[in-house]
């Protein structure tokens, strides 16, 4: 046999080896193929049917009335185009309701700014939020009305308020009936015991006081004083206490001594020019120097008084008197006193007088 043989065949087996390998190989790769594109088919299958099932849902939101985004941004804008157009005419309706019935430009400005004070003072209007670091009365809008007799009364819910009746008088009242005055239910009386001139600052005394603090108290009526303050300064604020304090030695004052903090809205005036730190200087000067002769002080004033000419916060140490007429009281802070009307009547005393309510009770303290 040829040497050459062995050689041949094993040449031949390495061939037939590389075939079968070849074959595997490409057996696997079909296979992979096959398989990859089963997993494709699937993955087809599986979106297609989500899909159907995305298109499903959306004709059924489509069917309930559901919009797309665009069409949700398109009622959106017109939803609000429409609240902004009826918020307008519902603000315009109340501001007419508001004047025609009398109310004034005022008073349907401050309707628009439930959480700021609105003072009006020489053609301008002023804003000054409300601040929780004052006490606040309490009282709803609906707690006070009108009795028979001209006087508030409360008609809410807590049983503790108890309201005097009470009336402040001066010379303009002229000749007095107390017996009388007593007799229709008045409880107590505020008596001027002077005033500063505006312009010059000359002090006065009132000519009617004596008649009317005697008059009054013989009645059982309780009696406090004020003076109308035109101070410009801490010691012009101590001359008008003293005035005070040398008429009322030899009475029995049971109510405030009060200061009367008003602007007197004339350019010529002597307190035109007083700034707020200035006007707070007179009136705590004032009731210091009240309170160290004994009595009980006071600072009378409307909602100007209490905004412009002072921060209220800066003199909540003391009593207040708040003027507002009308209802509802549009000062939302604690007060002691509340001058309700300038044009109230009283039996025995002619014309009209300022009406008055307290709720605090100064007969005991």
């Amino acid at each position: 046999m040829s040497k050459n043989q062995p050689e041949a065949r094993e040449r031949r087996g390495v061939r037939n080896t590389h075939n079968v390998i070849s074959i595997i190989f490409l057996s696997l790769v079909a296979l992979m193929g096959l398989s990859l594109s089963i997993v494709l088919l699937i993955k087809n299958a599986t979106l297609q049917r989500q899909e159907e099932a995305a298109l499903s849902e959306l004709d059924a939101l489509n069917a309930e009335g559901f919009y797309t985004e665009a069409e949700a941004n398109k009622l959106i804008e017109t939803a609000t185009l429409e609240a902004e157009e009826n918020t307008r005419n519902s603000i315009k309706q109340m501001i007419q309701e508001k004047l025609e019935n009398g109310d004034g430009a005022t008073s349907a400005i401050r309707s628009l700014f439930p959480e700021q004070m609105v003072v009006a003072s020489s053609g301008r209007y002023y804003f000054f939020p409300i601040t929780d670091n004052i006490e606040h009365h309490g009282f709803l809008e609906t707690d006070f009305e009108v009795g028979e007799d001209g006087f508030l009364e409360y008609v809410g819910d807590d049983s503790t308020v108890e309201v005097k009746k009470g009336v402040d008088v001066s010379r303009f009242q002229g000749n007095i009936d107390w017996e009388k005055v007593a007799a229709a239910g008045v409880d107590f009386a505020i008596v001027r015991a002077g005033l500063r001139g505006t312009t010059e600052g000359k002090l006065l005394t009132d000519d009617c006081f004596k008649d009317n603090v005697e008059g009054a108290t013989e009645n059982g009526i309780d009696v406090g004083v004020y003076f109308y303050s035109q101070a410009l300064n801490e010691e012009e604020a101590k001359e008008e206490v003293q005035i005070i304090l040398d008429q009322i030695e030899p009475y029995k004052i049971t109510y405030p001594v009060v200061i009367d903090i008003e602007s007197a809205e004339s350019d010529s005036a002597r307190t035109a020019n007083m700034t707020t730190q200035e006007y707070e200087a007179v009136a705590r000067t004032f009731c210091d120097t009240v309170r160290n002769a004994g009595y009980t002080p006071m600072i009378y004033g409307n909602v100007k008084s209490f905004t412009l000419l002072m921060n209220a916060e800066n003199v909540d140490d003391y009593g207040i008197w708040i003027a507002y007429y009308g209802l509802p009281l549009y000062y939302p802070y604690h007060f002691d006193i509340w001058q309700f009307t300038s044009s109230g009547r009283v039996d025995g005393i002619d014309g009209d007088v300022d009406l008055n309510i307290c709720l605090t009770d100064y007969t005991h303290e």
